[in-house]
């Protein structure tokens, strides 16, 4: 994989629109906060995530000082008096819903911002109703129902194969081969043991069988950048293929242990793109975005995910969003750059 580098000896100068000195926001990782394994991993690295910013700002001439997002952040932010914050923090406490505190936080103290406000946090901690507000804009979601309790009814209108997702989640934490279901017997084992162990809602919803795509919507230039995940789930004896856990996280081993299975293309489709810019106003976002998707067999297109604060890092650390921006002539200081001047505005 290629990677950008920051410029050792070679500090550009930029217009006074940039801010001298930013905050970057991440996750206060501990293991304590977790109730799983695999929730954690999905967060362990975020102060070095958010370390690996420095070098790519000090080549705009700006600052940067990370800072945990904990119950001291008030404090730390009156101490540090940055202009303006980068919010990569997506847990408080390993919650998604605290983490929509930070927003408010910074709305507070007036300090500028990257990423959604606290309404388009906490709209995107919760898939259901995201999968409600999208459909009334008018955008194509698979047909979908919400349990609560492992009894509750199955509407007659739903056809399997069926997914199953935990409601409060979007770290692809339980996204496994066992959450695609082809009758009721699974959907009642599977819905009893997620509920017995997240005690949260769950999101079920009809498996869309066929290709799958990540779309990304970048406001500073009001693009839409798109990819098609090619996906071949090792040992898989289902036809279904999917994003899975793995896939994303891939514990105890490197991108290229999955270089087979997973690969990425570039993908482009001006009708995709008018209905992501669309999603991305029924779901709040702002100054970014990505919506995972599912094309059928057909050509039709099945919003499955809206992530308002999406995993935002640098291209060393495996970001589908650096790599696509950079697959699309925007490396990660030119779009660092831009996200800055959007916020700072």
């Amino acid at each position: 994989m290629v990677i950008d580098k920051p410029a050792n000896n070679c500090i550009v100068k930029y217009m006074s629109s940039l801010p001298r000195k930013v905050a970057i926001l991440y996750s206060d990782a501990k293991r304590k906060y977790f109730s799983t394994d695999e929730d954690y991993l999905t967060e362990k690295n975020s102060d070095l995530e958010a370390e690996a910013f420095l070098p790519y700002l000090k080549q705009l001439g700006v600052k940067g000082v990370p800072i945990p997002a904990d119950t001291h952040l008030l404090e730390s932010l009156r101490r540090v008096k940055p202009q303006m914050a980068i919010n990569v923090a997506v847990t408080i406490k390993g919650s998604f819903q605290l983490a929509a505190l930070v927003p408010g936080i910074l709305e507070l103290e007036g300090i500028p911002y990257t990423g959604t406000t606290t309404n388009g946090f906490l709209l995107g901690c919760n898939k259901f109703l995201i999968y409600t507000l999208l459909e009334q804009a008018g955008i194509p979601v698979p047909r979908f129902q919400l349990f609560s309790r492992v009894k509750d009814p199955v509407d007659k209108k739903l056809c399997y194969p069926l997914i199953l997702k935990l409601n409060g989640e979007h770290s692809n934490v339980e996204i496994i081969r066992e959450a695609v279901v082809e009758n009721e017997s699974g959907l009642r084992r599977r819905l009893k043991y997620l509920l017995k162990k997240y005690q949260q809602d769950v999101l079920i919803s009809e498996f869309i069988d066929g290709r799958e795509l990540a779309a990304f919507w970048w406001q500073p230039t009001d693009r839409v950048f798109a990819v098609e995940r090619k996906i071949k789930l090792p040992g898989n004896k289902t036809k279904h293929e999917f994003m899975d856990y793995d896939l994303v996280w891939h514990p105890g081993k490197t991108e290229a242990d999955y270089s087979e299975y997973l690969q990425y293309q570039s993908y482009r489709d001006p009708r995709l793109a008018a209905l992501v810019k669309r999603a991305a106003v029924a779901a709040k976002m702002e100054d970014y975005g990505k919506f995972d998707i599912r094309m059928d067999n057909q050509g039709n297109y099945y919003f499955i995910d809206a992530n308002a604060n999406c995993y935002l890092a640098a291209p060393e650390f495996e970001c589908e969003l650096s790599r696509t921006l950079k697959e699309n002539g925007v490396p990660f200081t030119q779009a660092l750059k831009q996200l800055l001047e959007t916020a700072y505005a």
